[in-house]
């Protein structure tokens, strides 16, 4: 089992502005994120974006339950 790193937040709302008004997919952001380390599962991944989609000023415009790191973001 392997213990989650904590997000910077910083860093994560960084690489969500970088985006602007195009929407992005977890995968895309994640990678910008661990600049394509994939040290960390999608599903954390898009976990915490989901807990911090308020706070990122983002919301999910589509999602497909068999693969979260292809979930749609885009900026409110």
């Amino acid at each position: 089992m392997t213990t989650a790193t904590p997000i910077n937040l910083d860093k994560l709302r960084n690489v969500v502005q970088k985006f602007g008004t195009l929407s992005f997919t977890t995968a895309q952001a994640a990678a910008d994120y661990y600049q394509n380390d994939e040290a960390l599962p999608g599903t954390f991944f898009e976990a915490m974006l989901h807990q911090h989609a308020a706070l990122l000023g983002i919301h999910v415009q589509a999602s497909t339950p068999t693969d979260p790191s292809r979930t749609i973001w885009q900026a409110i």
